[in-house]
């Protein structure tokens, strides 16, 4: 037994020096110092609890840090444009707080692991160092202290629990709307919150987890929300494009232009070009994570759900004056504009995947070919796993074998064969081949939603419809992008669960550094 070092004194020991006891009897107890801290074993398999709304909760904090940074930012740089340098200092000097806020959330983390190890030569008696107290153990062992980084896989609110929270808040708003109607603000204004912060962030949980389900590929938590966090900052030169230099050129070419003709433009034109352009640029920020074009797709995805979700953010805000528009809002950007961003941009990432994957292949036959030492592939990250807190039973584990298995209970059940069948997609949407026509893609696919809105109410206008003729074209148009997104976006994911990950590229450099090796010696 170890006495707590807090204590100077307690039953049966006083203490003398700062790590020896002298207990009545007179023997002297000596304080176990912790054992040094080693480097872990490589193949080191690690699990912790599932907190899937942990992730939703950080996510959203995220959020709210990025829009306001993002909305300083882009006004102190639209203002130094403007020759207003004073102001614009200001602005970014406001901006610094959300900074290091943002900063704060996104340090690694990293986590103390002690373990016994069963050894002959061990002890029975260890400090904790991690816990204040000791371990005590019915055998040998010896104590392992490592320091680890926490690359734990992601982990986020199932797409079921996202989709059915999602209708609860559109229900819900609608509720709001009767509400404010019959003028029970009293009841609307503590229940705005909490709508508008579900309804601009439930859904992206939604198509996140149902792309990383449908992809297939281990994502590290910290890897995904550094994707995710790279889509909410593309939106800063976006808007700086948006706001100040597109119509600043437009207006500098055609300066009797009118505001409806050049916010139609900037819809049509500037938004797509410019904020795929910045995603774009995004998703080269983690060429190196880039090994297939499914592993591009599923960065484009995800760096096209975190530009959606802050402007989800900016679209839900603006619309909760109006509880109808609000639901309509929430609604229509949930199931349509925000899978539109991430498959949008999943179409640059796919372009990219492929280009990344064909060059390595070429450099490695080329260094081969040169009498160049080729170096063995790079292994995976240490093999993370979630386990339900309840049951200890490992989350999205491999389907068992048939035949007689062993719960974790002890509980033997008898688990009969399935014939598994697969059916053939009912589309299937090739993946582009090179940056430039994913690129382009995702422009075109872009500029045909933002425009064709555009283009749907001028041809109203000019057939002389009234207010309600045009809101039912409009919402019959919405309807209509909304079903070409889903059916897109269904092709697509048809096509990436069959698209290259990389392994045929990571087996050729096997064999050729085994070749080369023994060619060295």
């Amino acid at each position: 037994m170890i006495p707590n070092p807090g204590f100077t004194s307690g039953p049966g020991f006083s203490l003398q020096q700062n790590s020896q006891y002298l207990p009545s009897d007179g023997a002297t107890w000596v304080e176990i110092q912790p054992e040094p801290i080693t480097p872990s074993d490589p193949n080191l398999q690690m699990a912790r609890p599932s907190r899937p709304w942990r992730m939703y909760a950080r996510v959203v904090g995220l959020v709210i840090l990025v829009f306001f940074f993002e909305q300083i930012v882009a006004g102190a740089i639209i203002e130094a444009l403007n020759g207003d340098i004073l102001f614009s200092s200001v602005c970014l000097a406001f901006s610094i707080p959300f900074l290091l806020a943002m900063v704060a959330m996104r340090r690694p983390r990293i986590i103390l692991l002690e373990r016994a190890i069963p050894d002959p030569n061990g002890k029975v008696l260890h400090a904790i160092t991690s816990h204040e107290g000791s371990l005590s153990t019915p055998m040998p062992t010896r104590m392992g202290r490592h320091l680890i980084r926490d690359d734990s896989i992601l982990d986020v609110p199932t797409s079921k629990a996202s989709w059915i929270l999602f209708t609860c808040t559109v229900l819900f708003s609608i509720i709001l709307a009767i509400l404010s109607a019959i003028g029970a603000y009293i009841l609307v204004l503590p229940l705005l919150i909490p709508t508008i912060l579900i309804g601009f962030s439930i859904p992206v949980m939604g198509w996140w987890s149902h792309s990383t389900h449908q992809i297939g590929l281990p994502t590290r938590k910290r890897d995904a929300e550094a994707w995710l966090m790279a889509g909410m900052l593309s939106g800063l030169p976006a808007i700086v494009i948006n706001s100040s230099i597109f119509p600043g050129i437009i207006q500098f070419i055609t300066p009797n232009i009118s505001a409806d003709v050049l916010f139609a433009l900037t819809v049509s034109i500037s938004a797509p070009v410019g904020e795929e352009f910045c995603k774009g640029v995004a998703i080269l920020f983690f060429a190196n994570r880039i090994k297939s074009p499914k592993h591009g797709f599923q960065i484009g995805f995800t760096v096209g759900l975190g530009f959606a979700i802050v402007e989800n953010l900016m679209y839900i805000s603006n619309a909760s004056v109006d509880p109808v528009a609000l639901g309509f809002t929430t609604l229509i950007r949930g199931i349509g504009s925000i899978p539109g961003h991430a498959f949008w941009t999943s179409l640059t990432g796919a372009g990219i995947g492929w280009h990344l994957m064909q060059k390595r292949a070429n450099e490695l036959h080329l260094k081969a070919r040169d009498g160049q030492k080729i170096s063995t592939p790079l292994s995976g990250d240490k093999n993370w796993k979630i386990f339900n807190p309840k049951t200890g039973i490992e989350i999205d584990s491999v389907q068992p074998e048939p035949g007689i298995q062993t719960l974790s209970s002890g509980v033997k059940v008898w688990l009969p064969p399935q014939a598994i069948g697969v059916k053939d997609p009912l589309l299937k949407i090739p993946l582009p081949k090179s940056p430039a026509l994913g690129l382009l893609l995702a422009m075109l696919g872009h500029a045909f939603w933002n425009g064709s809105s555009i283009v749907v109410d001028f041809v109203a206008l000019q057939q002389g419809m009234g207010e309600i003729g045009r809101v039912i074209l409009q919402l019959m148009w919405i309807v209509f992008l909304v079903i070409g997104v889903l059916l897109i976006g269904m092709g697509l994911l048809s096509s990436v669960r069959d698209a290259p990950d990389g392994a045929a590229v990571d087996s050729y450099q096997q064999q050729l550094a085994e070749i080369t090796n023994r060619i060295s010696r």
